[in-house]
């Protein structure tokens, strides 16, 4: 037996010279324990494809163990990472491990927690916002992930942890029909959902609405021809960039649109709805798992003009009733019968254009959502 274990020691010295893992898979106490390394995976997106080493920047990494209790947490930069993945020194035993990927102090509250008191149930994530309820600033990616780890040391170990984006960006573009042109400056934006606290398995706990705001606004000119000296008209569309957290399934998060002065709203439409309608059936997932891979859309609204022509300017007078201080030259001076009536205009002038009818509001009939183009009814909205 002594025979044996000497034999295996000199294999081992062997293959740590040549490169391979030494490692105390014989229970020998003068060899190091076995290596137990972490990778991370961002797949879990529309293309199908790792994209963590391109997007994510920051880790925190919360042990608990195995029934739960709070250990401690670690936070980890990209520049510790080789290939997505790290080496942890962890006693053999049994972990929960939630990540929380880009959870920075700007965007987010950070859990207070405490060794031996708080649990895994404690680690909660919540979107900051204003005390007015309202959220103006691009916030963050955020990305989840919860798994068991069984840590043994005596073989090499590895687990990949994979995770799920919370966060969602929305570009908003109000295009006019007429080829007339918008102005971002005369509407206002908001997406109004109470989907800004999640859980620490990454569902939803009960909160207040969030008044998401554009975080970008842009007018931007379309359809002008570059080449120098043309004449080719254009116009410019109204562009609003606003963010959302996670977009659940069945849940009415509304997307609205303000005209200044407007009684009424120029769009106020269940968001998810609009973002289902761009889930292709070949990729055979629930409109959950679409929600949760897609995290960038981008919807154009047609916006056809409501105008209303028989309106009456409020600075002229009303053509139904008289001015008492402008007689009618037709009718003779009851005191001056006499006196002639007045000689017609030799150089009449012709009455001045009719200006456009007023504008009171947007009718939508089609809307573009990424590269899916849907015709509305009147009133599907």
């Amino acid at each position: 037996m002594n025979n044996l274990l000497h034999t295996c020691k000199q294999l081992l010295c062997a293959a740590a010279l040549i490169g391979l893992p030494a490692c105390d898979w014989i229970h020998d106490d003068s060899l190091p324990l076995c290596e137990y390394r972490l990778h991370f995976k961002y797949d879990y997106n529309m293309k199908f494809a790792d994209a963590f080493q391109q997007e994510v920047d920051q880790l925190t990494l919360f042990f608990c163990d195995e029934a739960g209790n709070f250990l401690y947490q670690r936070q980890i930069n990209q520049a510790e990472l080789t290939d997505g993945s790290i080496a942890l020194d962890l006693e053999p035993g049994t972990y929960q491990l939630l990540t929380w990927a880009g959870l920075k102090a700007d965007s987010y509250e950070l859990p207070q927690l405490t060794a031996g008191t708080s649990t895994i149930k404690d680690i909660k994530a919540r979107t900051l916002r204003n005390a007015d309820a309202t959220q103006p600033n691009e916030l963050d990616a955020l990305w989840h992930g919860l798994d068991t780890l069984v840590v043994t040391r005596d073989v090499p170990e590895s687990k990949t942890v994979s995770l799920a984006k919370n966060t969602n960006k929305l570009r908003v573009v109000l295009q006019n029909v007429m080829g007339e042109d918008m102005d971002v400056n005369n509407f206002t934006f908001q997406i109004v959902a109470d989907n800004g606290y999640m859980d620490y398995d990454n569902s939803l706990l009960e909160d207040p609405e969030i008044h998401y705001l554009p975080y970008y606004t842009e007018n931007v000119q379309i359809g002008a021809d570059p080449t120098e000296g043309a004449t080719i008209g254009s116009q410019f569309v109204a562009v609003a960039e606003l963010n959302t957290m996670r977009l659940m399934d069945g849940r009415n998060y509304r997307l609205i649109v303000r005209h200044e002065g407007w009684e009424n709203d120029v769009l106020n439409v269940n968001l998810n709805n609009y973002l289902l309608l761009t889930k292709m059936e070949g990729h055979r997932i629930s409109a959950q798992e679409y929600l949760d891979r897609q995290d960038e859309y981008s919807i154009i609204f047609f916006m056809t003009p409501v105008t209303c022509p028989d309106c009456p300017d409020p600075e002229d007078p009303d053509p139904e009733k008289p001015d008492p201080e402008d007689p009618d030259p037709e009718k003779p001076d009851p005191e001056d019968p006499d006196k002639p009536d007045p000689k017609p205009d030799p150089d009449p002038k012709p009455d001045p254009a009719p200006e456009d009818p007023t504008i009171v509001g947007y009718a939508c009939f089609k809307i573009q959502v990424k590269d899916w183009v849907i015709r509305l009814n009147q009133g599907e909205l």
